[in-house]
């Protein structure tokens, strides 16, 4: 299912949805049909060309850190608990000794960071294996404890896949409900990562990092298609449908408490 579910998410992506336009122009070539064949090379541009520029990082992205800019530790109220998120952590590569760090790696600092400022005393990393046999969560442990934090402290979630999950499986650990939560996720993820961790009952204060959206322009002119530009456009697309996506299904909506049952005699 998750890769179902990931496989899918490829047809609204930037590069792929581009792709699909130029093999339907491709097709339309093959059948003659010029006019088509062009609307669809048109439209490959476009999709393609768009996202790759600075419009399309401040149409997309922009939107989404403006809501959850950084703030120093200083700034944010002590909690129960922090809790970082995977995706900052790859798998151990072909050649490598060790799982690299990837744009969102700021997320394992941060929770460092907020940790070593005594805003919580305790870390959950949460996060599994997508890729090996080592979950993402053991690799953040790993990295955090390089960084100075006891390993006393930290507690792993393996099992989870996916944001919902995260915060699933985080509430099975936590038990009860209404603990405050340091949420530590890359800014473009926080809206869905906070409104799902809210519907688990969690009190969630966001602790953002990770922002792509840069202050100074580029060298480069903003007109101008880069891949970096490319990168940060798909994962703000990502997030905007993904909250979609997530609020039609109701995966926002407040989850009921199942109490106990007890046996009447």
């Amino acid at each position: 299912m998750f890769t179902l579910t990931k496989i899918l998410s490829l047809f609204v992506y930037p590069l792929s949805l581009g792709l699909f336009f130029v093999g339907l122009s491709l097709w339309g070539q093959l059948r003659g049909n010029r006019a088509a064949a062009g609307l669809y090379t048109f439209l490959a541009l476009g999709v393609i060309f768009v996202p790759s520029t600075q419009f399309g990082v401040d149409t997309f992205a922009t939107p989404l850190e403006a809501r959850y800019p950084a703030f120093a530790p200083e700034e944010l109220p002590n909690g129960d608990v922090i809790v970082v998120l995977g995706g900052g952590v790859e798998a151990d590569g072909k050649f490598g000794r060790w799982g690299d760090l990837n744009e969102a790696g700021d997320r394992v600092l941060m929770g460092a960071e907020l940790w070593q400022a005594k805003k919580a005393p305790r870390l959950i990393v949460s996060g599994g294996s997508t890729q090996g046999p080592i979950s993402e969560a053991s690799r953040m442990r790993d990295l955090l404890v390089r960084l100075g934090v006891s390993p006393s402290v930290i507690t792993l979630e393996e099992d989870s896949l996916t944001t919902q999950g995260n915060a699933e499986e985080v509430a099975k650990l936590e038990g009860g409900r209404n603990q405050h939560v340091l949420l530590v996720t890359s800014s473009l993820h926080m809206r869905r990562a906070v409104a799902l961790f809210s519907a688990q009952g969690f009190k969630v204060t966001a602790a953002p990092t990770d922002h792509r959206v840069h202050r100074y322009p580029h060298a480069i002119p903003g007109w101008m298609p880069t891949v970096e530009h490319l990168s940060t456009t798909t994962a703000a697309i990502h997030e905007w449908v993904g909250y979609w996506v997530y609020d039609r299904l109701g995966r926002f909506d407040p989850v009921v408490a199942e109490e106990p049952s007890s046996d009447k005699q």
